[in-house]
């Protein structure tokens, strides 16, 4: 705990209520949670690494001086308790009470979100990726006695499918989210089973769009059974999926004259779900009170019924698969954006719980860029003002990608702790990262951003769109497509000119090969040598899938191009 070496660290001088950080020692309740452990010690070593003090740690049997106190202990005041009280969902609260410091949450996963949230807000520290930490320099931190904190997210269910957020329990942790990962000490939501299930409760293998008679008694008595038997298998558990077997866009029910019956009345194929949906979930209700039914509305059935209204233990998980990510969800103009806007306004008048599966990729060119990071925030705002209170955002946790993985999990993450924070606010977080992640260059960087953003937006895409279709100026002359593109290079090749050391460069490199992807794929002109070091690159940067599901081929040829890649 003891030698002064903060002339090496970049916090040199800290204190606590007036006291030095130096004096401190962190408790964790003896009888908690195993994870409250693993964060007392891990908040040390943050500490440590801004400090250079080594504080110790122990349980709350032993009593000194100074105490940074975590989670629920028999030191709590009063006051503590007042203020854990005004807490919801996974949130925190922060309080300075007679030398002591209390970072406490109703449970110990909001215990964890307060203690990143002050090495954040009163540390510097900025968790970008599992390899990537910046902590902010800083003369001097004092926390005065009396801090006083609340604060709760709006969001009970935060989920950020891009692999830097989603492939990683620490930084998932260190990002707020509350996904189920391997290892995290039961601390996170937990599914028995998660989306596209009826198969796999049939005991059937599953077939694309292929669904179940959900008016066929058998049927419901064998999902049923084996809703049971998930359960009992997975004590952990708080949610269960019920939901639809995938499909593609002209995917639909059971055509029995049963289920279009009840369709049909219901002016929705949801109609014979959500009522199969129910059903399970009031038999399961007083055996299982702690858990919550998923059912995706998704598809055919993303239309909410005439009169039926999700049970209060169903959560509804509406999916976002066919809007255009060029333009806000709010912009009435985009066709496909204004019935998903009409959709969600329906299910938030009869939801307890909306959740919303929102797509932030190309899911058939994942290294094409995919200019959506300033509809994300538009999107996110639109979410939480429509009573979505779970959001899912998917996008490409398969491998390492060059087109931002690392910024939008970081952004999305943010959004999804802290919805309310303004655009300017949010712009700033992004400058923030790029300036951190990219070094001196980065302004180029946000340039790239902005002007594939504007003429993205101009053509409007989806998640499946070719990026010919999307990423070319209107009219579609090749030669201004090349010179603009050749721009967009040399921006990154400015940036890159600028790097500060040797990971911004490899960061601006990786980044760098969506534009040269883009290039390759429309103006391939026999560049054998081009393709070959670009792929090369990919290589070295650990990048393995192309599109969802389908990893790069291997490449002994490069006088095709890329065309071979996207034939079917």
């Amino acid at each position: 705990m003891r030698g002064n070496m903060r002339n090496e660290f970049p916090i040199k001088q800290m204190t606590i209520g007036g006291i030095d950080i130096a004096q401190y020692t962190i408790v964790y309740p003896k009888d908690g949670n195993v994870s409250l452990q693993k964060a007392a010690v891990l908040l040390a070593q943050m500490i440590h690494k801004a400090t250079g003090y080594e504080l110790t740690v122990a349980d709350d049997s032993q009593l000194t001086d100074y105490e940074i106190i975590l989670d629920k202990t028999h030191r709590d005041t009063e006051e503590l308790k007042r203020m854990r009280a005004l807490i919801k969902n996974d949130g925190y609260a922060i309080l300075v009470e007679h030398g002591r410091l209390y970072i406490t949450g109703v449970n110990a996963r909001g215990t964890r979100n307060g203690i990143f949230t002050f090495l954040e807000d009163q540390m510097g520290f900025r968790f970008y990726t599992r390899e990537f930490l910046v902590i902010r320099e800083a003369t001097g931190i004092e926390i005065l006695e009396g801090t006083k904190k609340v604060y709760g997210p709006d969001f009970e269910y935060r989920e950020v499918y891009w692999l830097p957020a989603y492939g990683d329990r620490e930084l998932s942790s260190m990002h707020r989210l509350n996904g189920k990962r391997e290892g995290d000490d039961g601390i996170n939501i937990e599914y028995a089973l998660f989306v596209h299930t009826l198969s796999v409760l049939l005991d059937e293998p599953h077939q694309m769009n292929c669904q179940p008679c959900l008016s066929d008694e058998k049927v419901y008595q064998r999902v049923l059974s084996n809703v049971r038997k998930k359960l009992d298998e997975n004590p952990n558990a708080t949610i269960i999926s019920i939901s639809q077997n995938d499909s593609e866009g002209e995917g639909c029910g059971c055509q029995c004259e049963k289920c279009r019956a009840i369709d049909q009345a219901e002016g929705t194929p949801m109609g014979s779900l959500l009522r199969f949906v129910n059903r399970i979930a009031e038999a399961i209700k007083e055996d299982y009170p702690h858990i919550l039914v998923d059912t995706l509305a998704y598809r055919y059935t993303r239309k909410a019924p005439k009169t039926l209204v999700p049970a209060d233990n169903v959560i509804i998980r509406l999916c976002s698969i066919e809007c255009d990510f060029a333009h806000p969800i709010s912009d009435e103009k985009i066709g496909g954006n204004l019935a998903f806007k009409k959709d969600i306004e329906e299910w938030a008048k009869i939801c307890k719980r909306l959740y919303v599966w929102d797509y932030t990729t190309n899911f058939a060119y994942y290294l094409a860029p995919f200019p959506n990071l300033y509809t994300i925030y538009d999107n996110i705002q639109f979410f939480k003002e429509h009573n979505v209170v779970g959001l899912f955002e998917q996008g490409n946790a398969q491998s390492p990608t060059d087109d931002f993985g690392e910024l939008r999990g970081y952004l999305i993450a943010k959004l999804l702790w802290n919805p309310n924070i303004s655009r300017e606010e949010y712009l700033d977080l992004m400058d923030e990262f790029l300036q951190d992640y990219y070094g001196a260059g980065w302004r180029y960087i946000r340039e790239y951003i902005d002007r594939i953003t504007t003429r993205a937006s101009a053509n409007g895409f989806q998640i499946y769109s070719m990026p010919v279709q999307y990423l070319t100026a209107k009219g579609g002359d090749k030669e201004e497509d090349r010179a603009f593109w050749n721009e967009m290079l040399k921006l990154w090749d400015d940036a890159l000119d600028m790097a500060e050391s040797e990971e911004q460069r490899n960061h601006v490199r990786q980044s760098r090969l969506q534009a040269e992807f883009y290039l390759l794929y429309a103006h391939f002109d026999h560049q054998d040598g081009r393709f070959e070091e670009f792929y090369r690159q990919l290589k070295e940067f650990g990048i393995t899938m192309h599109r969802e599901g389908v990893k790069l081929p291997d490449v002994t040829d490069f006088s095709p191009g890329l065309a071979g890649w996207y034939e079917t």
